[in-house]
């Protein structure tokens, strides 16, 4: 996937910002191997992964080069991510270099992208996003790379313009090119072809419902399955060279890249409105002859888990409404009782185990410093014994059968006990015999069901797992069906379709006869995962008897002579030398990565700036920036800011000089500083379960007056959690004491807050904060600090500041507090559009109230009640960019202090 970008524009905000990294803090040792316009960077323990990817890398380039039609024009750096990260997971951007990060948790999505190879599938899919977003083509940007590099020049896209694509382009088109090298690519899956044909079904395959990042079901994942399928069209109709060139031509908009019409019509010699269109009829031509699954519903799901069960029951998690808590679903088979219990569980396959918890597989952090793949409670707390382990089941006598995960990066090991079992293709089913049921994927699409290690079947395809076996040893498994995902039979040799639908794409046995069987009908039933066209739905199935096999799904790619000779290459064996001779020094790897330059025009201040010059290494681990900037309050400041996120310790420390004041202050000379420091540190020292922990300090020189230089430090204690969709946190409860020393005054208190959803997607949350000082005036701004602007915080990073949004003017006081409550009701009304610049996702109404009690510093105490209402819309535009806009309304009763009515309009942008 493309990492959306994000830069600050403000010295002081990347001063700030240490939160966010691509690797955890503390992480392996890693090193480094370059082949000319590539480098490689891996662990010691990668090493062997290192050396196929450094194989697959050298022959992709050359052919991505010739089917997207250029060379990129900055070093490709590609990281095979330590197994401290285990994220089933990657990504590919050009900020702040050309890059792609690779982790190593595919394991536990092994039935999902219908690939033997997880390694192969993160390299050709990322690298296309490379190719895809890194094209230049026209003089403008390539002019500006010479000297911004990849930076943000005024306008985001002037420099990288393709960056500005929707994700249904992106990620359709990488689709596209994960699945024509001989690994197969989730064009193969059945699953996929299910929810493509319903959506068809639906009449939902609209240019303004999958262009944009939208609330829909299927969610961001339409991106992959849709848009995948719409650019197999297009390759087939008009070839992969056609297809990729879009991204080249698409470049040369670099003032206004939203001509998709004119730039596909370029490539392909068609637009977008009449491929689409085109598309969109040949999915309903399908979509017609598309058989759902009849039968008694037991749940629906916004979100997808694999089913799961026992002898007697079978469970599973939902999200009903896809943003609230998530259920946990058991279905007793003996009497059919469905019981749903609303948890905590982090979403993923669920275990029973033999003390009767139900757990989850899933990955997580652990500490701040190691995210796991494992088993998580309801608590989302590790389960002993299981780090590092997609744990499949148990046998009978205790040992796990799991796949383990560092050894797993290319294809799942799997492991009984402490012993290597067999490499394996798919999950794995252990009957009540502890016998072991899997598919491996042979020589190209040859997929073999072995029981232990004894093969079965072999079909043709990469997509099929095992769902159960009956009483007489008969195994159901899920593999293809001409029009989508379908439930078939293999007994004594013979193989039948168990079910006419094509919607099915796991399963789990409900009845199950006893010797001598009746042939399956209606009285063998099946609890059966069925993809819907707004929900997953679970249903209870009849069993039948059909007699037919899996349906080869056969891509036109594979008579192409590229498919040929990439399956060739393949099997080559050709590995370029990769070692441990060149360690990777992320301080001494930091390269020039990009210069950011804003600036615009303010009725009060005059013309504004900001320019950046940026150094970075490729693991964003260390950053160096050189600055110049003019803000608001008519400051010309230049310096320099370090960040370091390597290390437990995180911190970041800029330098700056006053380059220019404001008129009224050129002369004054007592109260000015002309140089200064801001460093901040965090030591998040606990993440675990819910629960986080961490330890912030921060020192601000005030560039604005000499006398104010607060140290300050802020313990955050929390607990979280928020799932789905959902637009604000599900659950929250922080509590955060805090103090401050500035020029002898000490100034202490704390901040709580607790926030909670409710039924109909509505929430409520208090908050309390109260800061007291020891100064004995406010003169030379001592004191508790009272003001309008919550930036305030972010610029000088002194948590006694209490905010108060109607006040009328900053003011420091002996000391204050502030008691909260707030009601937010989400509004899901909706306008998606395609060529009008911008569309609604939802809405939040907000009422609340706000208490203050002030001490000044001449004694008594001021007290002022402030009411709020306010609308938030969340919109989207040019099909690619969220933008918060929100209106507030203000009524306070102290007229003295606050206005008393006010209305506040904010934008917000989160690229």
């Amino acid at each position: 996937m493309p990492r959306p970008f994000l830069r600050a524009l403000s010295v002081l905000s990347i001063a700030a910002t240490l939160s966010a990294y691509d690797v955890v803090p503390h992480d392996q040792a890693y090193y480094t191997s370059e082949a000319g316009s590539w480098e490689l960077i891996y662990t010691e323990r990668n090493l062997p992964f290192a050396g196929k990817a450094a194989a697959i890398e050298t022959e992709l380039q050359p052919r991505y080069e010739a089917t997207y039609g250029y060379r990129m024009d900055e070093t490709l750096y590609v990281g095979l991510i330590s197994d401290y990260n285990q994220i089933a997971n990657g990504f590919s951007t050009q900020y702040p270099n050309n890059r792609q990060i690779n982790y190593d948790g595919g394991a536990l999505s092994i039935d999902y992208f219908s690939s033997p190879s997880w390694l192969e599938t993160l390299l050709y899919h990322e690298t296309a996003h490379n190719y895809q977003t890194n094209a230049k083509d026209n003089p403008i940007s390539d002019s500006l790379h010479t000297v911004f590099r990849n930076g943000i020049f005024f306008i985001p896209w002037f420099t990288v313009p393709n960056m500005m694509e929707s994700s249904f382009m992106l990620e359709g088109n990488a689709v596209l090119n994960e699945s024509w090298h001989g690994n197969g690519g989730r064009l193969y899956s059945g699953r996929f072809k299910a929810a493509t044909l319903q959506q068809a079904k639906a009449d939902y395959l609209t240019p303004e419902r999958v262009y944009n990042d939208n609330y829909y079901f299927l969610y961001g994942s339409h991106f992959y399955t849709l848009g995948g399928y719409y650019q197999y069209y297009l390759a087939e109709r008009y070839g992969l060279q056609k297809t990729n060139a879009y991204w080249k031509l698409h470049s040369r908009d670099w003032f206004w890249p939203f001509f998709t019409n004119r730039s596909l019509e370029d490539a392909v010699g068609a637009d977008f409105d009449t491929t689409f269109e085109a598309w969109k009829q040949s999915m309903e031509r399908e979509a017609a002859l598309l058989k759902d699954a009849e039968g008694e519903t037991v749940a629906e799901s916004q979100f997808y888990t694999p089913i799961n069960g026992d002898a007697e029951r079978i469970y599973f998690m939902t999200n009903p409404t896809g943003r609230s808590f998530p259920e946990l679903v058991v279905y007793d088979k003996a009497s059919g009782k469905v019981t749903k219990m609303r948890t905590s569980h982090i979403a993923g396959k669920v275990l029973r185990l033999t003390d009767g918890r139900y757990v989850t597989q899933a990955s997580a952090y652990t500490s701040p410093w190691r995210i796991y793949g494992g088993l998580y409670d309801d608590e989302a707390m590790p389960v002993s014994g299981t780090r590092s382990k997609v744990v499949e089941g148990y046998l009978r006598d205790g040992r796990q059968v799991y796949f383990d995960i560092p050894s797993s990066f290319d294809q799942p090991q799997l492991y009984v006990g402490n012993d290597f079992y067999a490499r394996v293709n798919s999950s794995v089913y252990i009957d009540r015999n502890d016998n072991l049921y899997y598919f491996v994927q042979g020589n190209g699409k040859e997929r073999t069901l072995y029981k232990n290690k004894t093969p079965l079947l072999t079909i043709r395809g990469y997509y099929g797992n095992v769902s159960g076996v009956d009483s007489r040893d008969a195994v159901y498994f899920i593999a293809n069906t001409p029009y989508g995902s379908g439930l078939f039979r293999y007994d004594n040799g013979r193989v039948t379709r168990a079910s006419s639908a094509d919607t099915v794409f796991e399963a789990r046995l409900i009845d199950d006869t006893q010797p001598p069987p009746p042939t399956p009908g209606d009285d063998t039933h099946a609890l059966a995962a069925v993809m819907g066209t707004d929900a997953y739905v679970y249903k209870r199935i009849p069993l039948e008897t059909i007699d037919a096999s899996p349906y080869e799904v056969k891509l036109f790619v594979e008579d192409e002579p590229y498919y040929r000779s990439q399956t060739d290459q393949n099997t080559s064996g050709v590995q370029p030398e990769v070692g441990l001779e060149h360690p990777y020094h992320s301080f001494t790897a930091m390269n020039y990565s990009g210069t950011d330059f804003a600036f615009g025009i303010d009725s009060l201040s005059g013309v504004l700036f900001n320019l950046s010059a940026n150094f970075e290494d490729p693991l964003t681990q260390n950053r160096l920036s050189f600055y110049a900037m003019r803000n608001a309050n008519e400051y010309t400041l230049g310096g320099a800011s370090y960040t370091n996120r390597q290390f437990f310790l995180q911190f970041s420390l800029s330098a700056y000089g006053v380059l220019g004041r404001p008129d009224q202050n050129a002369t004054q000379t007592d109260d000015r500083r002309d140089y200064g420091i801001i460093v901040r540190t965090a030591l998040p020292f606990m993440q675990y379960g819910r629960y986080s922990a961490a330890l912030y300090a921060n020192y601000y020189q005030d560039y604005e007056s000499r006398s104010r230089e607060p140290f300050s430090a802020l313990l955050n204690l929390a607990r979280s959690e928020q799932y789905g969709v959902s637009m604000f946190p599900n659950f929250l409860a922080s509590l955060s004491p805090y103090a401050a020393y500035d020029r002898g005054d000490s100034t202490f208190g704390g901040e709580g807050e607790l926030q909670h959803d409710l039924p109909f997607e509505s929430y409520a949350g208090l908050r309390g904060q109260y800061s007291q000082s020891d100064a004995a005036s406010p003169q030379d701004s001592r004191g508790v600090k009272f003001t309008r602007s919550q930036a305030a915080i972010l610029i000088d990073g002194d948590p006694t500041t209490i905010v108060m949004p109607s006040l009328k003017s900053t003011a420091y006081v002996k000391s204050a507090s502030k008691g909260s409550a707030e009601f937010r009701k989400v509004l899901n009304l909706a306008a998606y559009y395609f060529t009008f610049p911008v569309s609604l996702r939802r809405e939040a109404l907000t009422a609340g109230y706000n208490r203050y009690d002030i001490g000044p510093f001449g004694g008594g105490t001021v007290t002022a009640n402030e009411a709020h209402a306010g609308i938030a819309f969340d919109t989207y535009w040019l099909n690619r960019v969220a933008i918060p806009l929100t209106l507030d309304y203000y009524y306070n009763d102290n007229a003295l202090i606050a206005e008393q009515h006010l209305v506040r309009f904010d934008l917000g942008i989160v690229f």
